[in-house]
C-alpha cells in the first residue's frame, strides 16, 4: 500500500471520528451520561491523534536523504508513543471521575435514549474498526495499525456502553432496582478503563524498544544467527558479530565478519555471494531492509571499544 492510499484512509479515520466526537459529546451532556461523554471525548481525541499521524505520513513522504540520509522511520515510534500516551492519559481521568460519581451516589442519566444511542454507535464503531483491521493489515503500516487499534477500543467501549445501558433499560423498564439504575452509568466507565489500561501500555512497550533500537522479538533473528553459523565453515569464518533492530517499517541488520587471509572472502565475488544469502532471510521480516555486511582480519574493527 502507498502513502498516498495510507493518508487517504487516515483522512476518512478522520471524518468518522470527527462524528463520532460531536454526536457523544452533545448527547451524554444532554443525556447526562458520562459513559457517552466519555466516547465522544475518546473520539474527539482520536480526531487530534488521527490529524497527528496524517502530519506524520506526509512527513515521512517526502523524500530528503540529504537531511535525512538513514530515512525517516523513527517518526512512527515516535507517533505512537506520543497517541498512546494521551489515550493513557484520558482513560486515567475518566477513571478518577467514575470513582469519584461511586462515591457520591451515582448520576441520574436518560437510560432510553442513551441505550438507542449505544445500540447505534456500537454498529457504526464497528463498521469503521473492521474496514481499518483490513486495511492496515495489508500495509503493515505502524501509524495504520495504531489507527485500527484507536478504533477498535472505540468498539470494545461502545459494546461496553451498550451491554450496560441494556442493563440499566431493563431495569428502568420493569423498575427493578431502582437504587443500583444510578451506579451503571460510573461502574460501566470504571470498568472500561480498566480494562483498557493493556492496549495503550502494551504499544507503548513496543514503540519504546523502537524508539531505543533495541533487538526485536520474533525468530527472525534466531534464524540469522544460524544461518551465520552455517556459513561459517563455508567461508572460513573465525568469528562474526550480529546487530539488529527494527524501527518504523526498516528491520537494520550489521553484521560484521572476522575472517583468516587464507578465507575465500578476500574475494569480492564471494563476499557479494555470503551478502545474497544473508539478505535472503530477511525476507519478509519487514516492508523495508537495510542490511550492511563488513569484512575484516583484525576482530578490534567489529568490536565497540
Amino acid at each position: 500500500m502507498s502513502l498516498k492510499q495510507e493518508k487517504n484512509i487516515l483522512w476518512m479515520s478522520v471524518a468518522a471520528a470527527i462524528l463520532f466526537s460531536g454526536a457523544g459529546i452533545v448527547l451524554g451532556m444532554l443525556f447526562q451520561s458520562q459513559m457517552i461523554l466519555f466516547d465522544g471525548l475518546y473520539s474527539l481525541i482520536s480526531v487530534a491523534l488521527s490529524y497527528v499521524s496524517l502530519m506524520a505520513a506526509a512527513f515521512m513522504a517526502k523524500s530528503d536523504w540529504k537531511r535525512y540520509p538513514f530515512g525517516k522511520d523513527i517518526v512512527e515510534p515516535l507517533v505512537v508513543l506520543f497517541k498512546y500516551t494521551v489515550i493513557l492519559i484520558l482513560i486515567a481521568g475518566s477513571a478518577a471521575a467514575a470513582v469519584t460519581a461511586l462515591f457520591q451516589g451515582g448520576r441520574d442519566m436518560q437510560v432510553g435514549p442513551a441505550f438507542a444511542y449505544s445500540f447505534v454507535g456500537l454498529l457504526a464503531c464497528g463498521a469503521v474498526t473492521m474496514y481499518l483491521h483490513k486495511r492496515a493489515k495489508r500495509s503493515e503500516s505502524a501509524l495504520l495499525k495504531a489507527e485500527s487499534n484507536q478504533w477498535l477500543m472505540d468498539t470494545l467501549v461502545s459494546t461496553g456502553v451498550f451491554a450496560g445501558f441494556l442493563v440499566a433499560f431493563v431495569l428502568d423498564l420493569f423498575q427493578w432496582f431502582p437504587a443500583v439504575i444510578p451506579y451503571v452509568d460510573p461502574l460501566m466507565v470504571l470498568l472500561v478503563s480498566l480494562y483498557f489500561l493493556k492496549f495503550p501500555l502494551k504499544e507503548m512497550r513496543a514503540a519504546l524498544k523502537e524508539v531505543l533500537e533495541m533487538s526485536p522479538d520474533g525468530a527472525v533473528r534466531s534464524r540469522m544467527e544460524e544461518t551465520l553459523q552455517e556459513l561459517a565453515g563455508e567461508y572460513g569464518v573465525e568469528e562474526s558479530f550480529l546487530r539488529m533492530t527494527k524501527v518504523g517499517r526498516t528491520i537494520w541488520v550489521e553484521i560484521d565478519i572476522v575472517a583468516p587471509e587464507t578465507s575465500p572472502l578476500n574475494s569480492l565475488t564471494k563476499q557479494d555471494e555470503m551478502r545474497r544469502k544473508l539478505s535472503s532471510v530477511l525476507t519478509g521480516a519487514a516492508p523495508k531492509k537495510w542490511l550492511t555486511v563488513s569484512f575484516m582480519a583484525d576482530r578490534h574493527w567489529a568490536l565497540d571499544e
